[in-house]
């Protein structure tokens, strides 16, 4: 349980909270920078020190600058499709590729995998590669059962290797610095968070309206891949994320409700059996707390991955549709801010990458990853944080499925 409910009002006065100039802001003065940062400032380590990393899926996987960090390279890629493993090898001018992957695991100068392959096959592949005495960094989500949360826990017990999930959504500047927030106590007791994945696919599914592309993720060459009736409920740590890495709760009891889709994907006849596109949460937190999460694919909302958080001392509101974020005090008019983009903790070659997709996260995911390796310490993301995001949206589909019954959330273990 965080230590939240430490802080009292008078121990943070409002000119210790806000930066230089920003009472002047509701006079006219422009937003400064969030002051708050997750971390020291990028110190370099020593540059003999690198990790060797393969690459298996040339998907969401090539998004990833492993080869612009100091201390990384990428010495093996892999995919089943040939024309992302020629992407993979273009990216990362590596000729060292295979099509199955397996046989990497084989390779001495490979220290690291990361997984980025359908996620049915997360576990299995994390596994494998962890008992092959490599760490391992996988796509969201960690699972997609409870059993497979607990072989993951239990392999990383199991083999001491390092693991950690890519959640892009801990790593946005507005997560960080929340997150370093909390740490410091300015939020007082965050009593309720608000978690969001929307991202339209019910427009795809249109007849006559998807793009070849994007049906091809669906269904491939006459073949159904694994997002063929995906449960919105098995992808949730877009929104689970920020909400547990920001407050340091786990989400404790779920009750859920589910909206289904008359589509061929949804009817039930899917590996899933779920005939849902969108499901929204409620939560209790190990905190005594409440949240709420929406995960909804079919939607004329405007695209969001993140979450908002109320507090007694501070409420956070994070950047959204192009706007700035939003902080409000108690008895205060809310206050707009730009956030700090936190590139002074990256190397100098990485900065540029946070300008790009998913508010710049993959940048600080590699960053993350390979120093936590060399490091030897646990990421950020650890296996403890990863099946915490994945589980209640585990227990929420089964809660949806039963019209919205309150359930259990198992406890996996640590989290901090």
């Amino acid at each position: 349980m965080p230590d939240n409910s430490r802080q009292t009002p008078s121990s943070i006065s409002r000119r210790e909270f806000l930066p230089a100039g920003a009472v002047a802001l509701a006079a006219g003065a422009s937003a400064p920078l969030l002051s708050a940062s997750p971390a020291e400032e990028y110190k370099p380590l020593d540059p003999s020190r690198r990790l060797r990393i393969g690459v298996v899926g040339g998907g969401f996987g090539s998004g990833f600058s492993w080869h612009m960090h100091p201390n990384c390279q990428v010495t093996a890629v892999a995919d089943l499709r040939e024309d992302r493993r020629k992407r993979l090898m273009e990216r990362f001018d590596c000729s060292n590729a295979y099509e199955e992957f397996h046989p990497m695991l084989k390779d001495a100068k490979v220290d690291a995998v990361a997984i980025f392959t359908g996620a049915p096959d997360h576990v299995p592949h994390c596994v494998d590669v962890m008992k092959s005495g490599r760490h391992v960094i996988s796509a969201v989500p960690a699972a997609i059962t409870l059993e497979q949360c607990q072989q993951l826990v239990d392999a990383v017990k199991e083999t001491g290797q390092t693991y950690m999930m890519a959640e892009t959504s801990c790593f946005r500047a507005s997560a960080m610095t929340a997150h370093a927030w909390r740490k410091q106590g300015k939020f007082g007791r965050i009593y309720y968070s608000d978690g969001y994945y929307l991202h339209d696919h019910g427009s795809y599914l249109k007849k006559g309206t998807a793009s070849k592309r994007l049906m091809e993720m669906w269904i491939y060459k006459g073949k159904r891949t694994w997002r063929y009736g995906n449960s919105p409920a098995l992808y949730v740590t877009h929104a689970t994320g920020p909400m547990i890495y920001v407050t340091g709760e786990k989400l404790t009891d779920v009750a859920a409700i589910g909206t289904p889709i008359d589509h061929e994907f949804y009817r039930g006849d899917n590996q899933y059996d779920n005939p849902f596109i969108n499901i929204t949460f409620f939560h209790k937190t190990s905190g005594g707390n409440s949240s709420r999460m929406a995960v909804h694919w079919w939607t004329a909302a405007p695209g969001r991955e993140g979450a908002d958080f109320y507090g007694t001392e501070l409420s956070f509101f994070e950047p959204q549709f192009g706007l700035q974020g939003v902080v409000r005090r108690p008895g205060e008019e809310p206050e707009t801010w730009k956030v700090d983009d936190h590139a002074s903790t990256l190397p100098p070659n990485l900065r540029e990458r946070i300008a790009r997709g998913h508010g710049g996260a993959e940048a600080f995911i590699v960053h993350e990853f390979v120093t936590a390796c060399l490091e030897e310490r646990r990421p950020a993301v650890d296996v403890y944080q990863a099946v915490a995001y994945t589980a209640p949206g585990i227990v929420g589909q089964e809660s949806a499925m039963k019209d919205g019954e309150w359930m259990k959330v198992p406890d996996f273990g640590p989290i901090s």
